[in-house]
């Protein structure tokens, strides 16, 4: 084209910027932008609700590096809204193209359909789970206003809306102007004060440990941490956010930490350091192990993130931290002593007894450690799903994903689809309840569509297990499906029920082996569930339940 139009720059833009898969769903503001789309670089994965639509975008935005999730105006927007806000808890960058009316739509003010109060309803909402918004009524500036919205995302890492018109899509934009925009910079003083701070308090600690969180994935900042720990041979721990973000197999690593769900020898290592460095940390509930409060003493932590850098009591304000981490592995110091005490046991094969045993929570994990290659990619949703996956190794960065803070039920199965796209070379082992099944679980549609070939795991605990732990009642069951049959209903890929360690392995060992679809259906005891989620149901019990609460 002589000159390209806001659909043509937009999509080129992205593309230009790392994203070479989008997904969406079509509707009628939003037919001409995709059609822009359809038609750019970047391969249009369209899913069967917006809703899907998020969580897939989120989970590429996790391995790739950006995201996006391309819905109609309001009706879709607006379905999607609760996925965009995981994104934005969990720090994920996506960009949020949605279809729009038109300029003269909008001076006339009719009653238009899927408006819901005024034209700007749906822009309002998603600034309170977005960075940055724009809604494109003028080619004149739209490049400018798309390259401003991109730029924040990047910046901070989370989720940006853009809102384009059904026609101004076609209308030949203004280029933009090319300017000398000055990186930010950290206070010089603040910072030198800081570094200082901290490497003394390292220097006289007997045992240091770093606590690396998820901030340092979505930043790209993981390789600088892991210097500064090979450096002053400093042990390092995950969070459930952060797990795979560094390689479980580094001599280094100790566990994931999350109080009392934390792997217990992780546990003991982190609350008894005299010097707890948490980088890019959520200091979350689910950090503390839904406990009130964590059980580490603020006088011996340091904390830096994106948002603010704090040493024991002392906070420093204006300091990024890349400029602290640059700084930190910059200074010199004589390696700290440490012995690893994490040594994860070699897991033992089934005896012919034991393959006749019904299945639990606990066992299914484990037949899974045993059969799962280790270069594999884990999606978990929440519940048993997470917290019984906490002992699951991972060697390579990003193959584990789960909403760890956000917690949504129903992130799973859309979001493999997203994992696939952004690492096809790595075969995804989705794990999800039954309940979370019902919710996005047709999803697999889409994987029978763009012949995709997920392992998908439904733990079939006849309802939603986790909340039975913490109060239960009826309002708990669920409609019993045979998940058997969704193969049927989709003409594509196998499927199986287990109800034994021996039906389950040779299961998980058929699947791995082959190349098409699995769904295995692994029935546990109702009342059965992992022990980090027994410990985590007996906190929330006694907090949510009035009867039990202390």
């Amino acid at each position: 084209m002589s000159q390209p139009t806001v659909g043509s720059f937009l999509f080129d833009y992205l593309y230009n910027q790392g994203v070479h898969q989008a997904f969406g769903l079509p509707g009628d503001f939003a037919l001409p932008t995709i059609r822009w789309l359809q038609n750019s670089k970047i391969e249009l994965l369209t899913m069967t609700h917006e809703p899907s639509v998020g969580f897939a975008a989120d989970a590429y935005a996790r391995v790739h590096g950006l995201g996006v999730a391309c819905v109609t105006y309001c009706v879709g927007g607006l379905n999607m809204l609760n996925s965009i806000a995981c994104a934005y808890a969990e720090k994920s960058p996506v960009i949020v193209i949605s279809g729009g009316p038109s300029p003269g739509d909008r001076k006339h003010d009719p009653l238009l359909h899927h408006k819901v109060k005024t034209f700007d309803t749906q822009r309002r909402i998603y600034d309170e789970v977005t960075c940055a918004s724009a809604v494109l009524l003028d080619p004149e500036t739209a490049a400018e206003e798309i390259i401003r919205v991109v730029r924040e995302v990047q910046a901070h890492c989370r989720p940006g809306y853009i809102e384009v018109p059904y026609d101004v899509v076609d209308m030949p934009i203004r280029l933009p102007k090319i300017r000398n925009e000055p990186a930010a910079e950290s206070d010089a003083e603040n910072l030198e004060a800081a570094l200082n701070e901290v490497m003394e308090r390292i220097a006289s600690a007997k045992k240091p440990v770093i606590v690396a969180d998820v901030e340092l994935h979505r930043f790209g900042l993981t390789d600088l941490a892991m210097a500064i720990a090979e450096k002053f041979n400093i042990p390092v721990a995950a969070t459930l956010l952060s797990k795979s973000v560094i390689s479980e197999t580094h001599p280094l690593y100790i566990g994931v930490y999350s109080a009392a769900l934390s792997e217990p020898v992780c546990q003991a290592y982190v609350e008894s350091s005299d010097c707890v460095i948490l980088l890019g940390a959520f200091l979350s509930d689910v950090f503390s192990g839904f406990h009130a409060t964590h059980k580490l003493d603020r006088r011996k932590t340091i904390l830096a993130t994106t948002e603010k850098t704090r040493i024991g009591l002392h906070a420093y304000e204006d300091i990024l931290l890349k400029d602290f981490l640059e700084g930190l592995r910059r200074r010199k110091m004589k390696p700290k002593p440490f012995k690893n005490p994490y040594h994860r046991a070699e897991l033992k094969p089934l005896s012919a007894a034991e393959r006749k045993k019904p299945l639990t929570a606990d066992s299914f994990f484990r037949i899974l450690a045993l059969t799962m290659a280790e270069d594999s990619t884990v999606v978990c949703d929440t519940g048993d799903a997470l917290f019984g996956a906490v002992g699951l190794r991972t060697t390579q960065r990003s193959n584990f994903l789960a909403d760890a803070y956000y917690l949504s039920m129903g992130f799973a199965v859309p979001a493999s689809i997203g994992a696939m796209a952004g690492n096809p070379d790595s075969r995804v082992y989705c794990i999800v309840g039954d309940g979370a099944f019902q919710m996005t679980g047709m999803e697999l549609s889409t994987c029978a569509k763009y012949n995709m070939h997920p392992i998908i795991c439904i733990l079939n605990n006849d309802g939603y297990g986790t909340q039975r732990h913490i109060i239960d009642g009826p309002f708990n069951n669920i409609h019993s499906w045979d998940y058997t049959k969704v193969r049927d209903v989709l003409g594509y890929g196998k499927s199986v029920r287990t109800r034994t360690l021996g039906e389950l392995e040779t299961a998980l060992k058929e699947a791995t082996a082959s190349d098409e679809m699995h769904i295995i259906e692994v029935v546990i005891p109702r009342r059965d569930c992992s022990q980090p989620l027994k410990r985590l149901t007996t906190n929330l019990s006694e907090i949510r339940d009035a009867s039990k609460r202390k």
